[in-house]
């Protein structure tokens, strides 16, 4: 039998089926109270099968990010509203973490509220210099 996400029923391990009902839990926390969290998808490390599988079955959503900071981060939304897998790696490619967060937007895609008060500020000393703007991009 072919479930909706075009994988058979037997094609899911004992695992994965646990994976997928403890994240069909959290969204329901989700939506109940608004709790954010997360599953370590590295601690047990999944097989290759298995993490294969669960990708396919939680498919993929229309959002996707990449954060590059002190490491790469890459945020995709699956196809279930609220559930992300975000994988986190050092600068050879490397996996070190990677986890599925159920929230609204994961932590990583906010803006921390001393990054904007800074932002703030250096757009209105910018707005307020006559010819800031010329010749003087944005850092980064």
């Amino acid at each position: 039998m072919t479930e909706g996400n075009g994988l058979h029923a037997g094609a899911l391990t004992p695992r994965v089926r646990a994976l997928l009902a403890e994240i069909a839990q959290l969204v329901d926390g989700l939506a109940r109270n608004g709790g954010d969290a997360r599953v370590d998808l590295r601690s047990p490390p999944l097989s290759d099968g298995d993490r294969a599988a669960l990708e396919a079955a939680l498919g993929r959503g229309a959002v996707s990010a990449r954060v590059d900071a002190a490491r790469t981060t890459d945020v995709r939304e699956t196809h279930f509203p609220g559930v992300w897998w975000v994988t986190h790696r050092e600068e050879h490619a490397a996996v070190v973490a990677e986890f599925i967060e159920v929230c609204v937007v994961p932590e990583i895609l906010a803006t921390p509220a001393e990054d904007i008060a800074r932002g703030l500020a250096e757009l209105r000393a910018r707005t307020a210099a006559d010819g800031a703007w010329a010749g003087r991009p944005p850092p980064g």
